[in-house]
């Protein structure tokens, strides 16, 4: 700085003014740069001097400089271990922000356990991968926990609870449903956390989650040590003081930094009135006037008709926002990455047979692959085959370049997709609010079909995470967001709501504040207009909601008997106390983790107390807060008529469910004992356990899908591994159907097996089968001799047939079909151990030959872990 000085006084003493003004401009970007500089930065937010850093900051991937966002960090104190709220949008360097944090914790105070949280079991893999990234050179093990509800984790986090002090700093990354099974087990960890990071922090009210998510919060906000540090993330939380102020205290930093956009965004609406359409802009918040408009960017074609087909077809239909949404992408895929937005995830699959028809009928415009990467199409195309099949609508959308993204997209298939669109080997996707899940997709143009979510309207701040998809910093230096149905523009002046209604979405000021799904369980019940409000006192919908089920329908007639004025359904009343009910369930978890050995007098005193420490009760209004404390103190009550006995509330506790469901599910393994410890295969579990998880779930294929034996079948054969176009011909030619409408039935779809496979056998029975393997096996779990059920739990969760398969998912190749690819691959390379980690050195060649007909993304995951 000082030869800067002396290079400016010596401009101005005879340099042209040209010259001054080149010198003063480069003074000022190397005064800026040294500001924001890592060596300068980082020791002073931390208190580290250069040489701790030194080693981090030289690897070539570490900032050189800090973002503004990380840069109000360092000034809020942060990074020097003090707690916090950081609201930030999207693209404004959270990611990077994260890995200081923990950096700073493992450097200055010596943290032996570091605990990321995030929602979404895909935003955890992304979060683990970059971490392991960027930490590979350390001696930090970031353990990324599978979502099996079983004591998988022990031998990953065995250091800590060595008679030893610990030699590795420990990252663990997690689901909060996973994280509150690790600690019921396990509470004895949470003394060793220096730090915890909840990552799209704003997840309080996203029902049955949100209860687990803030209840969770709330059980580790007692626990931490005090001098823990705690740093909620999110792009969207509106109210981000009074969180602090629950999480973590009065002393809460608050760090706002919505307005630090690295990109221009701008906005547009189609138009269509004439015959060519058009593009309106706006590049300002002032939306009584475009800012200029792009005229004859739709133009309709004439498709090509199929045999016997005497109607003209076209595309785009003009009336179609979800045909002009996929006009438009095709049309701007050339010069930057897409995503549509769909409220459905069943429109977003239709959208991918809509792009293969108007090929198929002749459009003629290049479609998405010509701008992609070939080699990558053809691995991604190979595929969705041994998915789904070479015909299928997937297999031929993805020769165009054109993939779906969804909740129930495979696991392995979705996590190609995001890589194969963050390394721009891809540039298509139609999504749902998957999108907005903190998943990592640059793209350049993010086009919106519709306002809607479902049957509602899609939340400001939830669309505002959708936005910040659109011009990704470090890879665009600008995004798009398009509206595509023109009626929203075209009709503004007679049926104004619908553009403002877009409107309110594009202001982050207007986003709703986070809320708690507990408030949610007490407010009064409504007719489907919402017009209609029946209240009740908290202490009758208490007790109709904790009541025997058999006793809602009958009360629901009499309710719209007493109240035609309402316009209230009887079934959908029905419908939502079993809603309610459901979400009762996290609570009464909860309360039973936390009774100890207290009387009941007692254990309803601190039921009370507990409810008061709930963000519910911190953001509840005066009316409110005595409405939660009779609660949670009527589930206090219904928990001691279910079960007085405080140790046997502590073992149910640990399965993460209700008292009554963990109860029948300990009478059914108690009469069942001798049986369930002969089984030794899957076939014969599944057999024995079915009529459990049909008692257990409300998923239709166990209630009112036909054939009643179908769902098993196709079980099994998830079990077996065979892929998803074996399950569907399977169902096909059983003629499997659900219920439509009130007497009508309708084919099973390939989403509804898709969802039936992933979510229900992977996820929901999956916890009623942790349960069963604790009351079998007790605290200790299931020994080697027992691997039967281990394997089992694993295998219903992936859908792999053997040992080797579920230890190749687990280490990365998170693909049922690459996995089993990979394993026979090895195998017939001689290799017969159980556990593929061993087999990852020695059969390496094999290993990456077999990989190379797959999506990149696999070979990226073997490149790590060699």
């Amino acid at each position: 700085m000082i030869t800067l000085g002396a290079l400016r006084l010596r401009a101005y003493a005879g340099a042209s003014a040209r010259d001054l003004l080149f010198i003063d401009i480069i003074a000022a970007i190397i005064r800026m740069r040294v500001a924001a500089s890592v060596w300068t930065t980082l020791p002073r937010f931390t208190g580290l001097t250069p040489a701790q850093w030194a080693t981090a900051i030289r690897r070539p991937e570490f900032p050189k400089e800090l973002w503004p966002s990380q840069i109000l960090l360092g000034r809020a104190g942060l990074f020097s271990g003090a707690s916090g709220i950081v609201q930030m949008p999207t693209s404004a360097g959270k990611t990077r922000s994260v890995e200081i944090l923990l950096r700073s914790s493992f450097l200055s105070r010596g943290t032996k356990l570091a605990v990321v949280v995030a929602p979404f079991r895909a935003l955890c893999h992304e979060i683990g991968t970059s971490l392991r990234h960027a930490f590979r050179e350390d001696s930090v093990k970031v353990n990324e926990l599978s979502d099996a509800m079983q004591l998988d984790f022990l031998q990953q986090v065995a250091e800590l609870f060595g008679s030893e002090a610990p030699t590795t700093q420990h990252i663990l990354i997690l689901t909060p449903e996973k994280f509150l099974y690790v600690l019921r087990q396990t509470p004895a960890l949470v003394t060793d956390i220096g730090i915890v990071v909840y990552d799209e922090g704003h997840q309080f009210d996203s029902g049955s989650r949100g209860i687990t998510y803030e209840l969770l919060l709330t059980e580790i906000k007692a626990l931490l040590p005090q001098e823990a540090q705690t740093v909620l993330v999110s792009a969207v939380i509106q109210n981000a003081q009074a969180i602090g102020e629950w999480l973590i205290g009065d002393s809460t930093h608050v760090i706002n930094g919505s307005g630090l956009l690295p990109t221009a965004r701008s906005m547009a609406f189609a138009s269509w009135i004439e015959r060519l359409g058009q593009l309106m802009f706006y590049e300002s918040d002032n939306y009584e006037h475009p800012d200029y408009f792009v005229p004859r960017v739709i133009e309709q074609q004439t498709l090509i008709p199929r045999p016997r087909e005497h109607t003209e077809r076209h595309f785009p239909v003009k009336s179609s926002s979800n045909d002009i949404a996929l006009y438009l992408g095709i049309r701007l895929v050339a010069r930057g990455a897409i995503a549509i937005f769909y409220g459905r995830k069943s429109t977003a699959s239709k959208i991918a047979t809509r792009a293969v028809e108007i090929y198929e009928r002749g459009f003629n415009v290049a479609p998405p692959s010509a701008s992609a990467d070939p080699d990558e199409l053809r691995r991604m195309k190979y595929l969705i085959d041994e998915h789904f099949g070479d015909r299928s609508v997937s297999s031929r959308a993805a020769f165009l370049g054109i993939f779906v993204h969804h909740g129930t997209t495979p696991h392995g298939l979705r996590l190609s997709i995001e890589y194969a669109m963050q390394q721009s080997l891809i540039n298509f996707v139609a999504c749902t609010s998957t999108l907005a899940q903190g998943v990592n997709l640059p793209i350049r143009y993010l086009i919106v079909s519709g306002i809607h979510q479902g049957n509602e309207r899609i939340k400001v701040r939830d669309f505002q995470n959708l936005v910040g998809r659109a011009g990704r910093s470090g890879m665009h230096t600008e995004g798009l967001v398009i509206f595509s149905d023109p009626k929203v523009y075209d009709e503004r002046l007679t049926e104004s709501w619908k553009f403002n209604a877009s409107v309110e979405l594009l202001s982050s000021n207007g986003s709703e504040s986070t809320t708690s799904s507990l408030l949610g369980l007490l407010a009064p019940f409504q007719s489907s207009d919402h017009k209609g409000v029946l209240q009740l006192t908290a202490d009758n919908l208490c007790r109709l909601v904790l009541s025997d089920e058999v006793t809602w329908p009958i009360w629901a007639h009499e309710v719209v008997r007493l109240n035609p004025q309402l316009k209230l359904e009887a079934k959908g009343l029905v419908a939502e106390i079993r809603s309610r009910r459901q979400l009762i369930f996290a609570i009464e978890s909860y309360l039973m983790a936390n009774r100890g050995n207290s009387s009941f007098d007692e254990f309803k005193f601190a039921a009370e107390k507990l409810a008061s420490s709930t963000l519910a009760y911190h953001l509840a209004s005066d009316v409110q807060k005595p409405a939660i404390k009779t609660l949670f103190s009527s589930v206090a009550e219904y928990l001691q008529q279910q079960e007085p006995a405080t140790q046997k509330q502590a073992i149910y506790a640990k399965t993460l469910l209700g008292v009554k469901s963990a109860k029948a599910i300990e009478q059914w393994v108690n009469e069942k004992r001798e049986f369930l410890l002969a089984l030794d295969s899957n076939e014969s579990w599944l057999a024995m356990v079915w009529e459990l998880f049909a008692g257990h779930s409300d998923h239709k294929f166990f209630h009112t899908v036909e054939p009643r034996s179908l769902a098993i079948q196709l079980a099994m054969q998830w079990l077996e591994g065979k892929p998803y176009f074996d399950l569907f011909a399977h169902s096909s030619s059983e003629q499997g159907s659900k219920p439509w409408g009130i007497e009508k039935r309708r084919r099973l779809t390939e989403d509804d097996i898709v969802d039936f496979c992933e979510s229900t056998l992977g996820f929901e029975c999956s916890l009623v089968l942790a349960a069963v393997a604790q009351f079998l096996f007790g605290e200790r779990g299931p020994d080697e001799s027992q691997s039967a059920l281990i394997f089992f739990q694993k295998a219903l969760k992936y859908g792999l047939p053997d040992v080797q398969s579920v230890s190749c998912y687990e280490s990365g190749f998170a693909d049922r079909v690459v996995a089993q690819r990979i394993c026979h691959a090895v195998r017939a390379d001689g290799f017969s151990g159980k556990f593929f980690s061993t087999a990852l050195k020695s059969h390496q060649e094999r290993i990456k030959t077999t990989l190379k007909g797959y999506p990149s993304y696999f070979e990226s995951v073997l490149a790590v872990q060699t």
